[in-house]
């Protein structure tokens, strides 16, 4: 019985430091959590005040701070301008009339450097040798080109003869229309796309024409222009030039005589003649309309 008594004393001993104990676990949990929620709390205070003070700081600052230029969004939409009509442009001016070439105007070209073997004649509308300004011909029309056919510059001197000769071929490419008259024949025909001419004293092997010299007298006659009728004849109009030679004796670098020739073309005839009233938005000259076919 005592000893039952004596336990009894000893709980009441131990048990209110037992229960301070858990009441204080029970308060720091609570502290614990009351504070984890204040910071939460305090969190979104900070951050939904943020969010106000920009929102008002973009609606009180409508331009951007001096110095700093504003950024545009790349989905801001550029300042309307009212839409102008296209301006037409005006036409090129025309080329002067004493620009245009006149008939008997003669081009002189020759091989004479020893360094050159070939030479390249273009006639053409605004470009070329020989421009003519005129809407019946295109750039590029007739093209000739001026070879040497034997060079005997770099052959050794013991080699040559006593005086050279010298012999050429000419190629004529064409890229418009063209009618060509070479000496001896009847007359005008349609050139083809590519023909040759040797000047030399013995004939071709291919038989392509062979003319020891071309006189003025006698010329390659050749006629641009546009559009041709039935008859190969041209129906607006044409240009006429002659392709003709000329001797002239010069010396080699050796000392040996040679006789060499001179190109010449001649613009024989412009039928019927420029329209000078009327020029294309290019600037370039139609041909007076001839009331007839082209002869």
């Amino acid at each position: 019985m005592l000893k039952f008594f004596y336990i009894l004393m000893m709980f009441q001993q131990i048990d209110p430091r037992i229960y301070e104990l858990e009441r204080d676990i029970k308060f720091l949990k609570i502290l614990i959590y009351g504070t984890s929620l204040a910071i939460i709390i305090l969190i979104l205070v900070i951050v939904l005040q943020k969010m106000t003070i920009n929102r008002l700081r973009r609606k009180d600052e409508p331009f951007p701070p001096e110095g700093k230029p504003e950024k545009k969004s790349k989905k801001q939409a550029s300042p309307v301008q009212e839409a102008k009509p296209p301006v037409p442009s005006a036409p090129a001016a025309a080329v002067k009339s004493k620009d245009l070439p006149d008939p008997g105007l003669v081009f002189k070209y020759s091989l004479a450097d020893e360094n050159t073997s070939e030479k390249l004649i273009t006639i053409g509308q605004s470009e070329g040798n020989i421009k003519t300004y005129s809407t019946e011909v295109i750039n590029d029309h007739l093209n000739i080109m001026i070879r040497i056919i034997d060079n005997r510059r770099d052959k050794d001197i013991y080699d040559l003869p006593d005086r050279i000769d010298e012999e050429y071929q000419i190629d004529l490419r064409r890229d418009g229309k063209v009618l060509v008259y070479y000496p001896g024949l009847e007359g005008y025909r349609q050139m083809g796309s590519r023909e040759k001419i040797h000047l030399k004293t013995e004939p071709d092997p291919a038989g392509d024409p062979t003319f020891p010299v071309i006189e003025a007298k006698q010329p390659v006659r050749f006629r641009i222009g546009d559009r041709l009728n039935q008859d190969d004849k041209f129906t607006n109009g044409y240009f006429e030039f002659h392709l003709f030679t000329q001797d002239y004796d010069v010396k080699t670098t050796a000392g040996i005589p040679k006789t060499e020739k001179y190109f010449l073309i001649r613009l024989y005839k412009i039928y019927p003649g420029y329209d000078l009233s009327s020029p294309n938005d290019d600037g370039m000259f139609p041909m007076i309309d001839p009331f007839t076919t082209g002869r």
